[in-house]
């Protein structure tokens, strides 16, 4: 299998035909996190507009200059995660699945948030944004509200006609420490599951974990009380009754991993092989929007898919990771 990655931004126009994906794995930049070794763009606004910028801003359409993720503000953030994920939509097959992995921020942290802040007041200044705005309240006054930012996109999403199937949490045992004293640590972030249909793929079977019981016995409980209860029927793991195996449910506890690259946000691929196998088919389509370091092409040629990916950056990290795998660069 052989892969294709485009690079450009998400918010230009996508060679990709409608309907041709099987399913989309990404995790976009999170909220005023950190800033990534990739060039300003324009975001939103009257693509036929000859745009005069005051700082970051247009001052004759709504259109912004910056790197996705450092918005001044989180709700322009949103608004631009709903951009790209129309594009999503018309690529995604009608029995295909999206998962989004998007990470929670707070108004007052984050790697970037003084530059966060130099971008936003640099709109007020312009008047290109102004100070009484709702989210400066929330900026100034609730400075360690923690901003929902997952969940914002997903009402929104719902909202657009999407279908929620499953809101998982990766629960990451070796989390990054926080030198945080008046909250608890981040120990989890969300992956949500959507469909356009009620009716979509999903082999759930190829994500089943083994049932494991003490000493990896299957043991037959004391059950005599259960069984004569109307309604209820045998439990407890047993073979005969088909227990061998269970749903992983939507905790899925899957530690970081290490890697050589210099790419510090890489999902594991364990997190790409269960959204993967569970949603796809030898030979389908997968994309990747956010492909980074390529971690989810190099799952997907694993696992005989075909693999397509976007990003502006990571160029040199991509050909390095893929280098056994050949390669068609757009």
């Amino acid at each position: 299998m052989s892969y294709k990655i485009f690079h450009q931004s998400v918010f230009e126009k996508w060679y990709i035909e409608d309907k041709s994906i099987q399913a989309v794995i990404t995790s976009p930049p999170y909220y005023s996190l950190r800033k990534y070794s990739i060039p300003d763009i324009v975001i939103g606004g009257d693509k036929d507009c000859e745009h005069i910028w005051g700082n970051t801003f247009c001052t004759k359409c709504s259109a912004w200059k910056g790197q996705y993720g450092l918005e001044p503000d989180f709700k322009f953030f949103v608004e631009h995660t709903l951009l790209w994920i129309k594009e999503v939509y018309r690529v995604l097959k009608d029995d295909g699945i999206f998962f989004l992995n998007m990470g929670d921020s707070y108004p007052s942290g984050g790697g970037k948030a003084i530059e966060q802040s130099y971008k936003r007041q640099a709109a007020i200044d312009t008047g290109a944004y102004p100070d009484d705005n709702p989210s400066s309240k929330l900026r100034n006054d609730m400075g360690k509200c923690k901003l929902m930012i997952p969940h914002r996109i997903a009402i929104s999403m719902i909202d657009d006609g999407w279908i929620l199937r499953n809101d998982i949490i990766w629960k990451k045992n070796n989390s990054m420490p926080e030198s945080v004293r008046d909250r608890l640590s981040k120990k989890y972030e969300n992956i949500f599951m959507f469909v356009k249909k009620k009716n979509y793929y999903f082999n759930l079977d190829n994500i089943k974990e083994p049932t494991i019981t003490k000493d990896n016995i299957f043991r037959d409980r004391d059950t005599t009380r259960l069984n004569n209860t109307p309604g209820r029927s045998k439990m407890g793991g047993l073979k005969e009754n088909n227990y061998d195996f269970k749903n992983p449910g939507d905790i899925w506890e899957i530690n970081t991993q290490p890697s050589k690259f210099k790419h510090y946000a890489m999902m594991p691929h364990k997190l790409v092989e269960r959204m993967l196998l569970c949603s796809t088919r030898e030979g389908d389509n997968v994309l990747d929007p956010f492909a980074g370091s390529g971690t989810t092409l190099k799952v997907a040629i694993k696992y005989n898919r075909k693999a397509t990916g976007i990003d502006l950056g990571y160029k040199d990290i991509q050909e390095e990771n893929l280098k056994d795998i050949q390669t068609n660069l757009f």
